[in-house]
């Protein structure tokens, strides 16, 4: 963040790919959709990737956060033009 408290956007990596992986628990008795894990990896431009791991319903919100913000840009580029 600059010095007022903004993100530098332009620091930011830019992704150009996503890797995932399903994996699922099998040390607990009967799998269900709780021993779920995603690994999921964020390849960025500069090599410096981003690495993470996460239950469905963590995984679900991610999505629907990243649905909300693409539908808030296209709703700001429509007030711009």
């Amino acid at each position: 963040m600059d010095s007022n408290n903004q993100p530098n956007w332009s620091s930011l990596p830019k992704i150009v790919d996503v890797e995932w992986k399903l994996e699922v628990v099998t040390n607990t008795p009967g799998v269900g959709s709780d021993n779920l894990l995603y690994t999921v990896i964020l390849k960025t431009e500069s090599g410096d990737d981003v690495k993470f791991t996460c239950g469905s319903q963590e995984l679900q919100d991610l999505v629907y956060k990243l649905k909300d913000i693409v539908r808030h840009c296209e709703k700001v580029m429509t007030e711009i033009t």
